[in-house]
């Protein structure tokens, strides 16, 4: 079982010090130096608008100020990584966006906002006919979102409405003949980690199945942009590792070969020619977030020497 290094754990935390974003220097030290998720918060709440919702490039790939869905369940993903609860009112602000930016008569939330197109922001992220493109939004972002109401909503949120719109959810994910999406797919795993989720297991199953077909069996097909075994299998807990566990083997081998000179992990995707100058920049911020994601996925796995 290959290990990654105390000295190349040290690079790795010096790219982040010296390199990295400042929520991902807070993100470091939580993990790794008993540092506070206060502080954490405090960095997270420069990216969150009067409207609850969360924009300002926490997803490195938009870049426009404005608030979206998509961005605002990356905000929620690090709320669950840290452990904080809807006490806090940067999170109590995120629901009630939610709340307000829900459409009633689909369903479903927009993933992004016509907004960005008014600041650089990757091919992927076009908006005119984006809601094609993800499926009318059924399950990227809803499915992930229900599963934060359930974690956070609290009092926020009524019990009767989410429970309809969770059943609705679960149905139509497990009733698909077709396989999951990549995407789709993390989407789903999310909200199978939520407590109180009902249809549990058939959910799982789905996921299951999905999986087996779709994650990368091997080195070669992770220099692709590809579902990663550990983007489903984020710690030994999971319910996939059974399944998963060569693959997740592979995967941790293969991350700890693909550190850089720099001590960083960097993305295996690119903009391309649209606009080189902003993408070097989000370049560094995927370095960033990319560099303690997987010193985090590393060490839950035990695959830190010492």
């Amino acid at each position: 079982m290959n290990q990654l290094t105390n000295k190349s754990f040290q690079q790795a935390k010096s790219f982040i010090n010296n390199q990295g974003r400042e929520l991902d220097k807070k993100r470091y030290e939580y993990h790794f130096e008993n540092g506070s998720f206060d502080a954490v918060l405090e960095v997270l709440t420069s990216y969150q608008n009067e409207d609850g919702g969360f924009g300002h490039s926490l997803e490195p790939d938009l870049r426009t100020t404005a608030s979206s869905a998509i961005v605002t369940t990356g905000a929620f993903q690090i709320f669950k990584e840290i452990g904080v609860n809807v006490d806090y009112t940067i999170v109590q602000k995120g629901i009630e966006y939610f709340l307000n930016t829900y459409d009633e008569n689909e369903k479903v939330w927009d993933i992004i906002p016509p907004e960005v197109e008014n600041a650089p922001h990757a091919p992927w992220w076009t908006y005119e006919g984006n809601r094609e493109c993800f499926g009318r939004y059924l399950i990227n972002p809803r499915v992930e979102i229900v599963g934060y109401l359930h974690d956070f909503g609290g009092e926020l949120v009524s019990k009767n409405w989410l429970e309809s719109l969770t059943s609705d959810v679960i149905n139509y994910i497990i009733s698909r003949e077709d396989d999951l999406e990549m995407h789709d797919l993390l989407c789903c795993s999310r909200l199978a980690e939520t407590e109180n989720i009902p249809d549990i297991d058939k959910l799982w199953k789905k996921i299951e199945q999905s999986a087996l077909k779709i994650v990368a069996k091997s080195p070669d097909e992770l220099n692709d942009y590809v579902l990663k075994p550990i983007w489903l299998v984020t710690t030994p807990s999971s319910p996939l590792l059974d399944i998963l566990r060569k693959e997740v083997d592979m995967n941790l081998d293969f991350e700890i070969k693909q550190q850089g000179e720099d001590g960083s992990w960097s993305p295996n995707f690119s903009w391309g020619d649209l606009h080189p100058e902003v993408w070097e920049i989000a370049k560094k911020e995927w370095q960033s977030k990319f560099t303690i994601d997987t010193l985090n996925t590393l060490n839950e796995f035990g695959r830190i020497e010492g």
